[in-house]
């Protein structure tokens, strides 16, 4: 295990994720709210369909529903003890620190793209907004901290801590 903890570079591993999550829960909200005020200005969604508030109460909780899923996966699923210390050779510490960040802000998205299609449905950009809100809040509450890092490091290079 010491070998392991002398070669992850946490500062990197930290920036890639942080670069990740604002490309994800970001950049990609700016875009499809961009294309969506596109999309609107050419008349696509201009006519709301029926049932479109009942939609979008589904939507938002679907939204708090991937919120909570959020939480669960990162507090129990990747910083058990069983994740870190499986032993498989092929996978290194920080794949599972990169994949465990792609999945956290792929479910972080969701609701930027459930409002993207409200939206094309009819909605209101106000409403997009909504979602893409609750894109960004959960970056912010779920985006890997440095200290998480280094005490799974340090409870990697000695068995006796527990975190």
């Amino acid at each position: 295990m010491q070998q392991i903890s002398k070669k992850l570079d946490l500062d990197r591993i930290h920036t890639k994720l942080l670069n990740l999550g604002l490309l994800l829960n970001v950049f990609v909200p700016a875009i499809l709210f961009s294309l969506g005020l596109f999309l609107r200005s050419q008349g696509v969604g201009t006519k709301p369909v029926k049932g479109l508030n009942m939609l979008l109460w589904i939507l938002l909780a679907i939204s708090a529903a991937e919120i909570l899923t959020i939480y669960l996966f990162k507090k129990k699923i990747l910083f058990t003890r069983k994740v870190l210390q499986s032993p498989k050779e092929n996978i290194s510490i920080e794949r599972i620190f990169l994949t465990s960040g792609l999945i956290q802000y792929s479910l972080s998205l969701s609701p930027t793209i459930y409002g993207f299609i409200y939206f094309l449905l009819g909605g209101t950009k106000e409403r997009f907004a909504i979602f893409i809100a609750i894109t960004l809040l959960c970056f912010v509450l779920f985006k890997p901290k440095l200290e998480e890092f280094k005490s799974i490091k340090n409870s990697l290079s000695d068995p006796s801590n527990s975190y």
